[in-house]
């Protein structure tokens, strides 16, 4: 095969790749970053609430049917353990796992800048 042919079949793969990746995440996202020394496991992964209207509603499991358990403003920096599935918030049915000596405490993943969350973590 000629350079020019395998060039051209290396980029449409690679555009045909991204495509689809980019297809399956949510909008306005981004990867989840490891917490290092600020959270209670260097390795663990943290990520921040965006574009959440009113405050974002911690519940005590994956959905809005669970009870409320506080509340996190947008911008703050949450410690996630992992994730599941859940009732659906904006056509959107991941749900985060916070990191909480309290019990279980559970976030919208929409409302946060994990992008997708399962390229990262583990499911509960």
């Amino acid at each position: 095969m000629r350079r020019s042919a395998k060039l051209s079949v290396i980029t449409s793969v690679t555009a045909a790749t991204l495509a689809a990746g980019i297809a399956l995440a949510p909008s306005a996202s981004a990867d989840p970053f490891r917490c290092g020394s600020a959270g209670s496991d260097p390795r663990a992964w943290c990520a921040y609430v965006k574009d959440s209207p009113n405050g974002l509603t911690i519940r005590t499991g994956p959905g809005t049917g669970y009870s409320r358990a506080g509340t996190l403003n947008n911008g703050q920096r949450i410690e996630i353990d992992c994730w599941g599935y859940g009732s659906s918030v904006g056509g959107y049915n991941i749900w985060a796992k916070l990191y909480s000596p309290s019990g279980n405490r559970w976030v919208s993943d929409l409302y946060l800048t994990t992008g997708r969350i399962q390229n990262f973590l583990s499911q509960c």
